[in-house]
């Protein structure tokens, strides 16, 4: 398995640096090879190998097509202004302090620019640098409209190159690879649930462990695998016009998936559950069959994964009919209730998955339920510039600035790689500050010192130096995948040895690998300087703030959720749409800072806890899954309830009273969570600082000391009872008439009883393993 997987990743790797190099090569035959009057345009090879990278680097032709858009977007912008801006300035006056005024206005024009997509922005922050900083070195002789018409060639140069490096010599489609994404996807998880099934009906201990474990292992390519096809589900856009132009008539892949890999997460949490808690051997043989059952439709269902494109080849539909012959589950199951949880899953994803998948169509739709056509007013509000984009644009703009200033003052010639170097590397959102600006300055150091090695080497045969490339191309696209270097290392290190090898005419190449690596140190020291003194926040302490925004969020969503004292069981409506969304992006949010915090350097700072936060991360991730099972489940039990004619009165009134307590327990636990870990103090501490009797840390501005972290034994010597009288007037209500005259019907309402009962008990026991956590760091983060 393991050499499989290696020789797979070997491929991969192969397959991009081959379409890297081959974009590269067209660059460098037509920065050397072409005639005189070619290469009088294509002035700037440097930047065609920039764009080529920026465009090609492992995506796929639907996705070069929209990157070759995007940077002929940001390439007219820039080309426009900057003729206008050097006709009303003259050249003749246009100085150092000038070029990086107008560096740096530019920059915040195209930061606050909403519409822009990233890479246009990057490819206009890198324009800016070259005609201003080149207008500043050459003065009049460079012209006003050859300059930037010598960019955009140089520009256009690389687009094409990457295009034709998609199409030869076979298309590399956006189209095949999800399309195989997607079957590679529907094996896994056919696997993963069969080792689920096995798992939850073998008797033997260390048999049920190995089948675990590689169900997990499974889970971890499931992973990568959703990755790569939300990767490349836009690039099918580019790639069939039709499908652009009729969007409606396309739902991304990823969508559909995430409901599959959702309730296979959901099996795994069964899993870890029954394990610990219920014997296997107590599962009686008509469950068991049942699981068998199920299977097999399962794997019916699975194969469907492969036609999520519209223009698939049909396989035979699947059929989701019912069963007259459906065992009639047992009442005891409800003593198991990891079981029951399990075959819910299995029943939810036996259903009909159109309803699930319009559920968002629905959900979008009704957002704009009053107001159909949104006026002029509404789309401008869309478009204005935000808080956090001015603080972008500022940062942006200073720091480019900067750099091109103290880059032209120091060296006037190679003023232009202290702009360039932090230009290709901005970001939208937030980043690890130090350890990006180390990766680059080290992917930088490494790409100039191999290709000073290259040209001594190779010096005096051209195509060589280019062959020469190719081991550098395919040890970057491994580098690039690196936790040390990550994409911003492994872009400067490639380019950093093309700039030298891949061009002449610039002299020696050890002196101008020195002074670019250089150029490169003051621009990365200008971003470091700005980012600090703007933002200083650290991702510690993001984290922190993002754990307790988790905790509001869940009380939020678990609020809004029992809210059904005039709506009968929790149905599924927009605000609780919206809770479950929010739920979720807070999650991601929070796990992106624990990322960054864990490569940020300490300096005078405490370590970062980061065992602690990923034992948070992943309670907080299955007490989410948790709480959207929940709302799944009450939302079918509703609609069989209805059904049935089950009226709301006696045990359901007594289910809906059980629910709504243990809300408020749950969510008091939550409240002191999110008290506990927020970076500001409580209302009560507010009074207990006035009074004298609490003190703040420095740092983080949390009171110190906590009153309570957790539930408390008497909270879950409550929340028990509570959960055992649900489950008691749950048994009492399948006992009645309506519900136990049908065999389907009736399974359907038990499992759907017997899945909110498990999630209630694990969110009990996922919140004291929290409050177990936060207990530990407060005295670690607030010492």
């Amino acid at each position: 398995m393991a050499g499989k997987r290696s020789i797979l990743v070997w491929k991969v790797k192969l397959f991009a640096a081959f379409r890297i190099s081959l974009a590269y090569a067209i660059v460098g035959c037509t920065a050397l090879y072409s005639p005189p009057e070619v290469r009088k345009y294509v002035a700037y090879p440097s930047f065609s190998y920039m764009t080529a990278t920026l465009i090609v680097w492992e995506t796929t032709l639907g996705d070069t097509l929209c990157g070759t858009w995007h940077a002929f977007i940001g390439i007219c912008l820039v080309a426009g202004a900057s003729i206008l801006s050097l006709w009303l300035v003259q050249l003749e006056h246009l100085n150092s302090i000038l070029a990086a005024l107008f560096v740096a206005l530019g920059t915040f024009v195209v930061a606050l620019l909403r519409f822009l997509p990233l890479l246009s922005k990057r490819i206009a922050l890198c324009g800016l640098v070259l005609v201003y900083v080149g207008a500043a070195i050459e003065g009049p002789e460079s012209g006003i409209v050859m300059r930037p018409l010598h960019i955009a060639a140089s520009t256009a140069l690389g687009a094409v190159a990457s295009i034709l490096a998609m199409l030869l010599p076979v298309p590399h489609l956006a189209t095949l690879e999800v399309k195989n994404k997607c079957k590679s996807y529907e094996k896994n998880a056919t696997l993963r649930m069969n080792l689920f099934m096995k798992v939850m009906i073998t008797e033997e201990s260390s048999e049920a462990l190995e089948l675990a474990a590689e169900a997990k292992t499974l889970g971890e390519s499931a992973a990568k695998l959703m990755k790569n096809i939300q990767k490349c589900q836009d690039g099918v856009l580019w790639e069939v016009p039709h499908l652009r132009l009729t969007g409606r008539g396309y739902k991304q892949p990823s969508n559909s998936l995430k409901e599959v890999e959702v309730t296979l997460r959901g099996m795994e949490i069964a899993i870890a559950a029954s394990r610990s808690q219920t014997p296997t051997d107590s599962i009686d043989q008509q469950v068991k069959d049942e699981m068998k059952a199920v299977a097999e439709q399962l794997t019916q269902k699975f194969a469907q994964i492969k036609t999520l494109l519209p223009f698939s080849a049909p396989t035979a539909s699947y059929q989701n009919q019912k069963n007259d012959g459906e065992n009639l589950l047992s009442l005891d199951i409800m003593q198991h209730l990891s079981m029951s949880f399990f075959l819910f899953c299995t029943k939810y994803l036996k259903r009909d998955s159109s309803s699930a998948v319009n559920k968002d169509d629905d959900y979008q739709k009704s957002l704009f339920v009053e107001d159909e056509k949104p006026g002029w007013g509404m789309r401008l509000k869309h478009w204005l510039p935000r808080h956090q984009d001015i603080l972008l644009a500022t940062k942006w703009s200073l720091s480019l600035g900067l750099a091109v200033f103290l880059g032209l003052t120091y060296d006037k010639n190679q003023g232009y790689w202290s702009g360039l170097a932090i230009s290709i590397s901005f970001a939208t959102k937030r980043q690890a500050t130090f350890s990006g600006a180390n990766a680059r300055a080290q992917g930088t150091a490494l790409g100039s010192i191999y290709g000073i090695l290259g040209y001594f080497v190779c010096h005096q045969f051209a195509s060589l130096r280019l062959a020469f490339l190719l081991p550098w191309i395919i040890f970057t696209t491994f580098l690039r995948h690196s936790k040390s270097y990550g994409e911003a290392g492994g872009i400067s290190a490639i380019i950093a040895a093309f700039v030298i090898l891949g061009r002449v005419g610039y002299g020696r190449p050890s002196q101008f690998g020195i002074e670019r690596m250089t150029e490169a140190c003051i621009g990365l020291f200008c971003f470091l300087l700005v980012e600090v003194l703007l933002q200083p926040r650290r991702a510690a302490t993001l984290s922190k703030k993002q754990v307790s925004l988790c905790f509001g969020v869940i009380k939020d969503f678990m609020e809004q959720f029992v809210a059904i004292k005039t709506t009968g069981l929790s149905q599924s409506h927009p605000p609780l749409e919206e809770a479950k969304r929010k739920m979720q992006k807070k999650t991601v949010t929070l796990k992106e800072f624990t990322r960054e915090a864990m490569l940020e350097p300490n300096f005078w700072f405490k370590p970062f806890p980061s065992d602690n936060y990923a034992l948070l991360l992943s309670s907080i991730s299955r007490m989410v899954d948790l709480l959207s099972f929940t709302a799944s489940a009450a939302e079918l039990l509703s609609e069989e309830l209805k059904k049935a004619g089950v009226a709301r009165k006696d045990n359901t009134e007594q289910i809906c009273i059980g629910i709504e307590l243990f809300k408020g327990k749950m969510c008091s636990s939550l409240k002191y969570l999110q008290e506990e870990t927020s970076t500001k103090p409580s209302s009560a501490d507010q009074k207990q600082q006035e009074a004298g009797t609490s003190s703040n840390d420095i740092e983080t501005g949390s009171p110190q000391g906590s009153k309570r972290f957790s539930i408390t034994s008497a909270d879950e010597e409550e929340l028990e009872n509570i959960i055992n009288t649900f489950l008691q007037h749950s048994r009492e209500l399948m006992k009645s008439r309506q519900v136990a005259e049908n065999a389907e019907d009736r399974n359907k309402v038990l499992l759907c009883l017997g899945c909110i009962g498990f999630c209630m008990k694990s969110l009990v026991s996922e919140t004291k393993e929290v409050g177990k956590v936060v207990k530990e760091l407060s005295p670690r983060e607030n010492s």
